[in-house]
């Protein structure tokens, strides 16, 4: 079987690489930030790294109701309560209204469930993060359902959470302003390496082709990344309401939980050229609250508006991107 072809990348492309090096400090931060009074969001992968600090900013600058969408109940709950002491030290603000649901995104018949849970303490939600995400495990590692881990935890799981979340979403943004209603998608300057097109459909999973494991462990991160930046550029031209902001980031080269799968060499050498993870929250609430923000945006770190790889953009992949995770996710409504 072939090998689908990655693009070369344009000057803009390397400019949007190399900007992750020489990031300029975040500008839009907390003083910036709308209230929240009363108004509900959600985090996925709210416990540790980027999410983790983003739940921290929220939690100390806001008056939101804060979900914690997670797999680990013991982690959340022991994070949670990290939460509220360093929220207490750092911003003077005591019981913030954070709470948690289980869910495995990497499983498809959790996430029914965790969204009934949901719903019965809800009536509303006015921003959705799709933070959680992994990067580079071990060659071949798969989900509940076959697909490739990357591609099942950080694409089509998300992808079913978001139908599942539709309803209730939909319904609040009609309430609210133009604008103040958002999906936040956590993709990355790493989409630069996806297939043309973001997915290689002949072979999804990359399976038995002659690469090293090096390159399908890179190829497959990048792919997932693709395949968020298309869901965000997507979405709106699927539900046309016009109030919802969905828009793409790379939160930054950070250095978060991400980084665990890297080898010694690997994570030695990245650590000398990343930016502390809460830099990267301020990116995905500069995406969640920025007037600057547009529909199908893509920025980058640290607040900083750029672009998406130009053959992701076209309707025919976004068209197939999402007929495609429909059909997969189907079944799990």
């Amino acid at each position: 079987m072939s090998y689908s072809t990655i693009p070369w990348p344009t000057f803009a492309d390397l400019k949007q690489m190399l900007h992750g090096f020489w990031a300029s400090k975040p500008t839009y931060t907390e003083s910036q930030y709308p209230d929240l009074q009363d108004k509900v969001v959600i985090v996925t992968g709210g416990n540790t790294g980027l999410g983790y600090e983003t739940v921290k900013s929220l939690a100390g600058s806001t008056k939101a109701r804060i979900y914690v969408f997670s797999r680990n109940k013991e982690k959340t709950l022991a994070a949670i309560k990290q939460i509220q002491l360093e929220i207490a030290e750092e911003y003077n603000v005591s019981n913030s209204d954070i709470r948690f649901i289980q869910v495995d995104l990497s499983d498809l018949t959790t996430i029914k469930p965790a969204v009934e849970e949901f719903l019965k303490q809800e009536q509303r939600i006015d921003i959705i993060i799709h933070n959680a995400g992994i990067m580079g495990p071990p060659v071949g590692s798969k989900s509940k359902q076959g697909y490739e881990l990357q591609w099942g935890t950080n694409v089509v799981g998300p992808h079913l959470l978001q139908r599942l979340l539709d309803p209730l979403f939909i319904k609040t943004s009609e309430t609210n302003p133009p604008g103040f209603s958002r999906i936040v998608w956590v993709s990355s300057t790493a989409h630069l390496f996806a297939p043309q097109g973001g997915v290689f459909w002949d072979n999804v999973n990359y399976e038995n082709l002659k690469l090293s494991q090096t390159q399908v462990r890179t190829t497959l991160y990048a792919q997932s990344k693709a395949g968020n930046l298309i869901q965000a550029r997507t979405w709106s031209r699927k539900h046309n309401y016009p109030n919802v902001i969905s828009s793409s980031l790379c939160p930054g080269y950070l250095y978060t939980d991400l980084i665990r799968n890297l080898n010694s060499f690997e994570q030695c050498f990245v650590k000398r050229l990343i930016y502390p993870r809460r830099y990267g929250a301020y990116t995905e609430l500069y995406a969640a609250f920025s007037p600057d923000v547009k529909d199908g945006a893509h920025t980058i770190g640290f607040g900083v508006p750029s672009h998406a790889r130009t053959d992701l953009t076209s309707e025919a992949v976004g068209d197939k991107t999402w007929a495609y995770l429909d059909k997969e996710t189907d079944a799990y409504l």
